[in-house]
């Protein structure tokens, strides 16, 4: 992935705070807020992190951004000047009565970088296919471990 001229991997824009293992929602719509929005209100502020939250459950009720093992709910946004990315983890499935997805990378990206979002999504789901690499996230027993694991990958 190319952004400015500058590589970027997932790794590069996630925080081992927003790692959240063991992680369950009811549904990929109920997973964004507690999944997301931590993170949004560090880099955007409470009140636009509602407004973005609000913005990526709107997108995913248009159209569920599943890939497998791996749901991919996201928007971009010009109240961001950075990306944002979140993952939420569990062996069993994320959501609740449900195997898959067992990874949810959520993310928001800024409104002017769309090639970037386009690309950051292309390699999220490209993840989908890599088995044992989903599986390794899925065993990670620290956050740290997640973060590592994508920092192996050659995007």
């Amino acid at each position: 992935l190319f952004c400015r001229g500058m590589p970027v991997a997932p790794h590069t824009l996630l925080d081992a705070r927003d790692v959240h293992l063991q992680f369950r929602a009811d549904s990929i719509v109920a997973a964004i807020p507690p999944l997301l929005g931590p993170a949004l209100v560090r880099i955007a502020g409470e009140a636009a992190a509602e407004s973005i939250v609000a913005d990526v459950v709107k997108r995913e009720q248009e159209g569920a951004t599943k890939c497998g093992p791996i749901g991919l709910p996201h928007t971009r946004s010009a109240a961001v000047d950075e990306f944002v990315l979140a993952v939420a983890v569990n062996p069993d499935g994320v959501i609740a009565g449900d195997a898959e997805p067992r990874i949810m990378f959520a993310f928001v990206s800024p409104a002017a970088r769309r090639q970037e979002h386009l690309n950051l999504l292309a390699a999220l789901a490209r993840l989908s296919q890599n088995a044992a690499v989903v599986d390794q996230i899925v065993r990670a027993t620290s956050p740290e471990q997640v973060v590592e694991t994508l920092r192996a990958l050659s995007f």
